[in-house]
């Protein structure tokens, strides 16, 4: 009976601690079995790295290239924490296709991606095999960038009425229930290679006769797909899935060394000096520091917001007195976030200020993980103009009531906008998305303009 074997990663976040062993495992799989695929699902790269930092996820390329792999997609960490640029010319060395069919050059959807395509043929084990690629809809951040982006269930219908093939392989960088209601809707598809939700599904799980596979997240598990063929049809015998976690598996001689060189080529791309400061600015996750009232400032100036809402948790180191690199921003500030700015009614103002109330105390020690956030606990929530009079039942602005008539403009960023913390922020339909800055960026921008007379100290 003849047999497709193919691997696949997804999710891994710049987790470069994994690499090494993922890596070893795959490369041996390579040159031991020539009609093997390889695929990653997106999310490869994540900018919280130094090494992905330092090289715009240029390295990270080069990491899948040394394999290489077969295919990849994209998810939203290499399609919209990028600027437009970074993005159009992050595949240029790549020795792989990018495969994706919702992506496109303008907002029009006038022309694929220049860096993608919508599909392509492999042939192994004598069987022509079709992949199609597709990423997460984040329309705001997308356009924002200067891209266009579909919507993916009507890009993948499309392209697979095209397609004429043994088997079909949808990557897809969609989160699992997408996964689920694709395969219902779309049954020409034989294997959804899934990611964006991280999550993990240890043998696979069939809908409607298609099988679902996916590896967890952070590089913590490497998946693999059987696929057997009826000897005498040709079709589809069996599906099975299965993953390998990655802890269990063999450690090459030099794990360590390799793990310290990327953090150690990071530190040397962002190790250019940004300012000189005469005093340190000290950081902390549970009140107001230097650093918090220093941002705060920057976010008003950069949004021409009214205040600026975040957790103190964002904050992730001090400053120190004298040279402040480059690194040093990025490991105060090392989450891929941008400014998102509110526009909120009093009205509903006053319904989030009530949220915040009831929530933060039971948010101040929660350790989160995801939307964004790449620090360690969520920390105190920081709301400098608004506040809550408990004992009067008040919302306030500025120790007054609230105008429900006035616009407030708020500005925040994708944790507090996609986390399910506080509803009414879902609900206010106008948000601006600042890109392609990072915060980090922001603050290097404040930091210059405050101190880029500074003198070495």
């Amino acid at each position: 009976m003849e047999r497709l074997t193919i691997w696949h990663t997804n999710d891994i976040h710049s987790h470069l601690d994994k690499w090494p062993r993922i890596f070893t495992f795959l490369r041996e799989k390579r040159l031991a079995a020539k009609d093997d695929l390889f695929f990653d699902i997106g999310d490869f790269i994540d900018r919280v790295h130094p090494f992905t930092e330092g090289s715009m996820g240029q390295g990270n390329v080069d990491l899948l290239n040394a394999l290489p792999f077969d295919a990849v997609t994209i998810g939203n960490n290499e399609g919209a924490a990028l600027g437009h640029e970074e993005l159009e010319h992050l595949y240029d060395r790549a020795k792989f296709p990018v495969v994706c069919c919702n992506i496109y050059e303008d907002k029009a959807q006038t022309e694929l991606a220049k860096f993608a395509k919508s599909s392509i043929y492999i042939t192994k084990a004598n069987k022509k095999i079709a992949v199609i690629g597709a990423t997460a809809c984040f329309t705001e951040y997308y356009e924002a960038l200067g891209w266009g982006i579909e919507e993916p269930i009507r890009a993948i219908k499309r392209e697979v009425a095209k397609i004429s093939a043994d088997v079909i392989i949808l990557l897809s960088h969609l989160g699992l229930p997408t996964d689920e209601k694709i395969a219902t809707e779309i049954p020409e598809i034989d294997l959804i290679l899934g990611g964006h939700t991280h999550h993990l599904l240890e043998e696979g799980k069939v809908v409607n006769n298609t099988l679902l596979a996916a590896a967890g997240r952070w590089g913590e598990y490497v998946g693999e797909v059987t696929v057997e063929f009826d000897e005498n049809t040709g079709h589809i015998a069996a599906k099975q899935a299965r993953v390998y976690k990655t802890e269990d598996l063999p450690a090459p001689p030099n794990e360590a060394d390799q793990v310290e060189a990327f953090l150690a080529q990071g530190k040397a791309e962002l190790s250019q000096k940004v300012v000189a400061l005469p005093h340190q600015l000290e950081h902390n996750w549970f009140k107001r520091s230097a650093v918090s009232d220093l941002f705060h400032e920057a976010a008003c100036e950069w949004t021409k917001a009214d205040t600026f809402l975040t957790n103190a948790g964002i904050y992730m180191t001090d400053l120190p007195r004298g040279v402040v690199t480059a690194y040093d921003i990025h490991q105060l500030l090392p989450h891929p976030l941008n400014f998102i700015v509110l526009s909120m009614t009093g009205i509903e103002l006053d319904v989030l200020i009530r949220e915040i109330a009831q929530k933060e105390a039971e948010l101040r020690d929660i350790p989160l993980r995801g939307f964004g956030f790449r620090g360690e606990i969520f920390g105190a929530i920081l709301t400098s103009r608004m506040s809550f009079d408990a004992d009067n039942d008040i919302a306030l602005w500025d120790e007054k009531a609230i105008n429900p008539e006035k616009i407030y403009r708020i500005a925040t960023h994708d944790t507090f906008v996609y986390a399910p913390f506080f509803p009414i922020i879902k609900r206010v339909t106008q948000k601006e998305v600042y890109t392609p800055e990072l915060l980090r960026d922001v603050m290097t921008w404040k930091l210059k303009e405050k101190y880029g007379g500074g003198q070495d100290q």
